[in-house]
């Protein structure tokens, strides 16, 4: 593991340029500055065997220094070590020295990372001082000083061969600032951030729903734009080509990646390609979910996010950004804290996204309403929970009861079956819904109702008031035979008292016929006036013989008439039987009656005639 964050410190090292790890400007007191919001900085202090520091507008100094060889316990020390989840390598220690007159003539920088110093400590450069008060810079570059998660490293700067114990010796101020890179332990990009200079990430974090924007609700609606800018001035290949943006998700201390589990509302979920940005332009893009409730725990989660090129992740990836740093600490994550609800009456709630905004519906149709219920608590419940829908205007009220224990993060599947009053006025009515939980099978009632109630809205529109009357009759007007189109026309009349609108249907013929024609099918008739209607059927080849079917007519979604009619078909192995339209059953048609019975008269006269002149 040791080697591992060796490893990727030196690669990161590679491709991120080094940045100011703490900065001591040492003219009032020893505490840093400036420092990196992945590093802890410890204040600039003194050993043992030096006098007390002066801090001053020059910078720190003390007297007392050994005046022979070097004393362990006389030295300046600062400390760094990184955050959690983070490793740093030091590359550059800058400052500032001056000593005077009676001061020290030798200097040493060491480092360990045992706060003792009594062992494993590193010797980086033994400096010899020149016998005069001028100040000279000290500056240490190329240091590979590399820092894993939970190890803290220790400078000293150790003062020796003094012309006087009151000799004084100090680093001047402004001048001590160490440089370096500090990196995620696991980086969201595959091979670390890669090319990432004059590359700039924004992310900009938003919570729509119940909780704050770094404290997240189950449900709540989460919305993150991503932008990228690319100000890499490099004629034409600094130009980025597929660009894709991609979001992570993780438990923290867990490596199991859970965004793609959310309820995404924008397209292509946690990954999307914007395409390709040119130098000197940016694009961005609008990431969209919801927290599953059935996904999270109440704990803390990382956030983490990535630009880079599509397949070629390994040349060009980015994933820090300035932005991260306001919810937490780094710069390569944010820190969301998500939390279940942990008031009882708050814990069972409708999903008011699981279902349309408004249901459309006619007076008299019954209507399906399915909605989504979880438990988005910390708490789980035993047996059964019971969702009530509601309005008195239209008389509902509706209960379902989903059997089962529900715990936390539970989901169910709820469906509503009511039927709109035929005489309900048209308008938009508001659905109440409440859920009852907590249930105690000891005495058959529920000990937690919803403190929330949960709307939903039914338009009601069409078919409202008395029922529109309709007659209709039927008469043969062409074919009749095995194979061939067979043509009835029906006569439709409105016999309400207002306008209706009418839609006629042929129905009950599959077993004979293949296929109708209606024409027209739907058409408006006031009062007493009629209408024509053509229905042809595609009569099978295997039919004969007397045949049913019936024409509906419906009106305002109700059927207002119904005709059965029956009609005679001439079968393709048939002999001499004609077809046609036997009766229209329950019309009062007799006309129909007429022609079916000359017809079969008609076959009788051929058949006699036909046996007579055989019998010459």
């Amino acid at each position: 593991l040791f080697g591992l964050s060796i490893f990727l410190v030196v690669l990161f090292a590679v491709f991120v340029s080094a940045a100011t790890l703490s900065e001591w400007s040492l003219t009032t007191d020893g505490s840093p500055s400036n420092v990196n919001s992945n590093v802890n900085a410890g204040n600039f202090v003194g050993g043992s065997g030096i006098s007390t520091i002066t801090f001053s507008s020059d910078g720190a100094s003390a007297s007392s220094w050994s005046t022979g060889t070097l004393d362990g316990n006389d030295y300046f020390q600062i400390s760094l070590s990184p955050k959690t989840d983070f490793i740093m390598s030091i590359s550059d220690v800058n400052f500032g020295e001056r000593r005077t007159d009676m001061g020290i003539r030798n200097y040493s920088v060491q480092w360990s990372k045992n706060a003792d110093f009594t062992s494993n400590n590193t010797l980086v450069i033994d400096v010899g001082v020149p016998d005069d008060t001028n100040e000279r810079t000290g500056d240490l570059t190329s240091l590979n000083i590399n820092v894993n998660e939970g190890e803290t490293v220790y400078i000293r700067w150790f003062g020796y061969d003094a012309e006087s114990s009151g000799g004084d010796w100090r680093i001047n101020d402004g001048t001590l600032k160490i440089e370096g890179t500090v990196t995620p332990t696991s980086s969201f990009c595959s091979d670390g951030a890669v090319n990432d200079n004059d590359l700039r990430l924004k992310v900009d974090i938003n919570n729509r729903g119940e909780g704050d924007d770094e404290e997240w609700l189950p449900l709540d609606l989460i919305e993150i734009e991503v932008e990228l800018e690319n100000n890499k001035d490099e004629n034409g290949d600094g130009d980025l080509n597929d660009v894709v943006f991609e979001l992570g998700l993780f438990r923290e201390g867990s490596s199991i990646n859970i965004i793609d589990d959310m309820f995404w509302v924008s397209k292509d979920d946690e990954e999307v390609e914007v395409g390709d940005i040119d130098e000197d332009e940016d694009d961005r893009w609008l990431f969209e979910f919801r927290v599953d409730p059935r996904e999270v725990e109440d704990d803390n989660y990382i956030l983490k996010v990535k630009a880079f090129e599509d397949r070629d992740e390994d040349v060009t990836c980015i994933d820090f950004s300035e932005d991260l740093s306001d919810f937490g600490s780094s710069e390569f994550f944010a820190e969301i804290d998500i939390s279940k609800e942990n008031e009882k009456e708050k814990m069972v709630v409708v999903d008011e996204d699981s279902y349309p905004l408004v249901t459309n519906a006619f007076c008299g149709e019954q209507v399906s309403l399915s909605v989504d219920v979880y438990n988005i608590g910390d708490k789980d419940f035993d047996d059964q929970i019971k969702v009530v829908l509601f309005n008195s205007e239209l008389g509902i009220n509706e209960e379902v009861i989903a059997s089962g224990d529900f715990d936390e993060g539970d989901k169910a599947d709820v469906t509503f079956l009511f039927r709109v009053p035929t005489d309900a006025q048209e308008k938009t009515y508001t659905l109440s819904m409440e859920t009852f939980y907590d249930y105690d099978k000891d005495d058959g009632v529920y000990d937690e109702v919803s403190e929330d109630t949960f709307t939903a809205l039914l338009r009601v529109e069409g078919n409202c008031g008395a029922v529109s009357e309709a007659s209709v009759s039927a008469s043969l007007e062409s074919g009749g035979k095995a194979g061939e189109e067979l043509v009835v026309i029906a006569i439709v009349t409105n016999t309400g008292d207002t306008e209706a609108d009418y839609l006629v249907n042929a129905a009950g013929y599959a077993s004979w016929a293949s296929s109708v024609n209606v024409d027209p099918t739907s058409f408006t008739l006031n009062p007493g006036q009629s209408r024509d209607v053509s229905i042809t059927l595609n009569v099978r080849d295997d039919a004969s013989g007397d045949e049913l079917f019936n024409i509906e007519v419906l009106s305002g979604n109700e059927l207002a008439a119904v005709q059965p009619v029956s009609v005679l078909i001439e079968g393709k192995q048939g002999g001499f039987l004609t077809g046609g339209v036997v009766g229209a059953l329950g019309g009062g048609n007799s006309y129909l009656w007429l022609l079916g019975l000359l017809n079969v008269i008609l076959v009788i006269v051929i058949i006699v005639v036909a046996v007579r002149v055989l019998k010459k």
